[in-house]
């Protein structure tokens, strides 16, 4: 057990020699002159010596007060150090990922436990939204973004692209024949949101289709089963309501699992995705290390 004089008058005795006068140490510490002086009264009884000469003014230090002095001011130093950086801590904001909602459930929330324990329990929150974050406002610090290019504007950083092929459950390739298959049972579609990009949908899968095997036949581009979010029409045709032309990244566990099969033996590519952020963040250092996890996680 340490043998210490009361924390009050070690930091009246501080602030005292610090600043060189009893006034300046209680303006500093809110309290009288005359508690600073009880107080410094009180640690000279207890170590038997005087730390202050008082006249004449200014008051200066003893030898003792010399001695002590240092070791105090540099111990009380570390004390503030180490209770502002917990206080930082707790009030520091998280880190504020941005990107679709498909995405977010489908690749990057499976992950995000791992990253965060490789983070060290770094505070992460993720903005899944099909609007576009603005990062230069600080809306986000970082975006995973589903697109052709990256924007010239930001640092990008090149994670995967994809490839869109029609995938049903495997009950209903059960004595269908892969060229049936997109006749017998519904189209699921979903409304792809970006606007003069040739997004990877069930239009330019058929085309492309049609140009590979014009012998075969097809339904129109328009037909079945139609859906706002792209997550819904992966639900539909995990339970079997008809063919979805889907991501392969976003539906790898599903594949691995034997929920979802390939329903024709032709994909066509998608985008990519680009995980992108404004050069002079100031938290430069803490994107730099999700990225890296990231990529680790691929």
């Amino acid at each position: 057990m340490r043998d210490l004089p009361p924390l009050n008058a070690l930091r009246a005795f501080e602030a005292a020699a610090r600043r060189g006068s009893f006034q300046a140490a209680a303006d500093e510490l809110h309290v009288s002159a005359t508690a600073i002086s009880h107080h410094i009264r009180h640690l000279e009884e207890l170590l038997k010596q005087p730390l202050f000469i008082r006249h004449p003014r200014p008051i200066r230090l003893t030898a003792a007060g010399q001695k002590l002095f240092p070791a105090l001011r540099d111990g009380l130093d570390q004390i503030g150090a180490g209770v502002a950086a917990v206080r930082a801590a707790s009030t520091r904001q998280p880190l504020v990922i941005t990107t679709t909602p498909a995405f977010a459930s489908r690749w990057l929330i499976p992950r995000l436990g791992e990253i965060n324990k490789a983070l060290n329990g770094g505070r992460v929150a993720v903005l899944a939204s099909e609007t576009v974050a603005d990062l230069h406002s600080g809306e986000a610090d970082l975006a995973i973004r589903y697109t052709r290019s990256p924007p010239d504007d930001f640092a990008c950083h090149h994670l995967f692209e994809d490839h869109y092929q029609p995938f049903c459950h495997p009950r209903l390739l059960a004595g269908t024949a892969q060229a049936r298959v997109l006749l017998e049972y519904p189209l699921i579609h979903f409304q792809w949101k970006q606007k003069g990009v040739a997004v990877p949908d069930w239009s330019r899968w058929l085309d492309s289709a049609r140009q590979l095997r014009p012998d075969v036949a097809l339904p129109l581009s328009d037909d079945g089963i139609h859906f706002s979010e792209e997550t819904h029409a992966i639900e539909a045709a995990v339970m079997g309501q008809g063919v979805a032309l889907l991501s392969d990244q976003l539906v790898a566990r599903e594949l691995q699992a034997g929920m979802l099969v390939p329903a024709v033996d032709h994909a066509i590519s998608g985008l990519a995705f680009y995980v992108i952020h404004t050069a002079d963040n100031s938290r430069r250092g803490e994107i730099e290390a999700f990225i890296e996890q990231l990529f680790n996680a691929l």
